[in-house]
């Protein structure tokens, strides 16, 4: 059984759930889940195949490890200097995957593009009042309240280039509720330890490994390319894995299972998902707004919500 699982696991490949790894040796990891990428902006589309996707391309300042802990990534430290100022020292002789070097510019951008109207990262910072670049390699970051999950908050905002996007008019993300085609829709220049090669919406997304990534040194396992391709069917998925067409699968089919473990080509990795999912009730309005239902708001009754 080889080891690609451990690799794509440094890079976000896998979130908790259920996926096969089959036995075989090489270099470039081919994987599949039912839908497609649905951005390569890194700011438009808070979803879970998407952050993935662009997680090999973008990073944070900080990021979490195998163990869910918070470690160093584009920032090598951090501290709160009041309750409502963070600063961050950031890494130097890192290069965007263009060659431009990064710097607290970048950040600094990066954060406002976040919290722009179209940007589907918002809800990660309502309470960053804004961000400041001391100097090249230092940011400080001002909250309207103290917030003691800020950091928690750090590896969802990816880092973009200031220069790059501003020379491809795409300083604000993308509308993807409109249907907005920008340049940053299907192309890509980040930090991260691979870069975007080829794109073929609904057909094939191909990541090769970035040679001058900073972290290289320090990389686990031995894929230096990513061919990501989506399939619908569960029943082609699952063929295509025990006929090595395929590496890996993010999401076999539950009556699928038991063939995969019986199979000894092929090894089933399930766990606990460290996910919180809630429902929310838009119990204001008098009457909802997405809905067949017409008239009073069910939900502005009590009892209903409770039923619920």
């Amino acid at each position: 059984m080889r080891q690609l699982f451990a690799a794509a696991a440094t890079v976000a490949l896998v979130a908790a759930g259920v996926a096969a790894v089959p036995a075989v040796e090489a270099k470039t990891l081919r994987w599949a889940s039912q839908g497609d990428i649905l951005t390569f902006d890194p700011h438009a589309q808070n979803e879970g195949l998407n952050n993935t996707a662009n997680s090999y391309i973008y990073e944070p300042l900080i990021n979490y490890n195998e163990k869910f802990e918070l470690e160093p990534a584009l920032a090598v430290s951090w501290k709160q200097e009041t309750p409502l100022i963070w600063r961050f020292n950031l890494r130097k002789g890192v290069k965007f995957h263009d060659g431009t070097p990064f710097t607290a510019h970048d950040v600094v951008y990066s954060i406002e593009r976040a919290m722009a109207p179209t940007s589907n990262f918002r809800v990660y910072t309502t309470a960053i009042q804004r961000a400041h670049a001391v100097d090249d390699h230092t940011v400080l970051i001002y909250t309207t309240v103290p917030n003691p999950v800020l950091l928690r908050q750090m590896p969802e905002l990816r880092i973009m280039s200031k220069a790059w996007s501003e020379k491809h008019k795409v300083t604000q993300p993308q509308n993807y509720v409109a249907k907005e085609e920008t340049y940053a829709v299907r192309n890509a220049n980040g930090t991260g330890p691979y870069m975007l090669k080829s794109r073929e919406v609904d057909i094939r997304t191909v990541f090769v490994e970035n040679p001058n990534w900073w972290g290289k040194a320090n990389k686990k396992g031995n894929v230096t390319e990513i061919v990501y391709t989506p399939v619908k069917s569960d029943a082609t998925r699952t063929a295509a894995l025990l006929s090595g067409e395929l590496d890996f699968v993010l999401d076999p089919a539950p009556q699928d299972l038991a063939r995969l473990r019986s199979n000894p080509g092929t090894k089933v990795v399930e766990g606990a998902e460290n996910r919180t999912i809630f429902l929310g009730f838009d119990q204001f309005r008098d009457e909802l707004l997405y809905a067949d239902v017409k008239g009073k708001n069910p939900f502005k009754d009590r009892r209903v919500r409770l039923a619920v």
